[in-house]
C-alpha cells in the first residue's frame, strides 16, 4: 500500500504545477500580443501604399501616381451622373464611379477604394496597379 507523501513534498509540487502554469499563461500572452502586432503592422503596410485623395463636391482634387497626374472630381458642378458622381481623369481619358463607400474599382491603372463617402465629400485610397 502507498502512502502519501509527506506534506513538504506535496507543496513543493503543488508549486511546480503553480510555475508551469504561470509560465504557460506567460508564453500565451506573449504569442497573442506578437502576433496582435504583426497584424497591425501589416494592415497599416498595406494601407500605407495607398494615396488618399479627400474630394469635396463642387470640387477637384489631383495626384500624382507612376508619373501620371490623375483629376478627381465629385458631383462637379451639376454636370455628373447622380448615379455615378466620382469622376478620375488620366490622359484625356474620362471614368466615372459610384459613390458606394467600401467599392473597390481598377481604372485607368490604378486601384481605387471608397473609403468614405459622404454627401459633400469622398475620401479615396489610390495605388498604381
Amino acid at each position: 500500500m502507498t502512502q502519501p507523501p509527506p506534506p513538504a513534498e506535496a507543496k513543493k509540487s503543488n508549486r511546480l504545477i503553480a510555475v508551469a502554469i504561470v509560465m504557460l499563461l506567460i508564453g500565451v500572452a506573449i504569442g497573442v500580443a506578437v502576433g496582435w502586432s504583426l497584424g497591425q503592422s501589416r494592415s497599416q503596410g498595406a494601407q500605407s501604399e495607398y494615396t488618399r485623395v479627400k474630394i469635396f463636391s463642387d470640387s477637384t482634387a489631383e495626384a500624382t501616381l507612376d508619373n501620371y497626374t490623375y483629376y478627381f472630381a465629385y458631383k462637379w458642378w451639376g454636370n455628373y451622373d447622380p448615379q455615378k458622381p466620382i469622376e478620375i481623369t488620366v490622359q484625356g481619358l474620362k471614368y466615372s464611379l459610384a459613390a458606394t463607400q467600401g467599392s473597390r474599382y481598377n481604372v485607368g491603372g490604378i486601384e481605387v477604394v471608397e473609403s468614405e463617402v459622404y454627401d459633400d465629400y469622398v475620401v479615396l485610397l489610390v495605388k498604381p496597379l
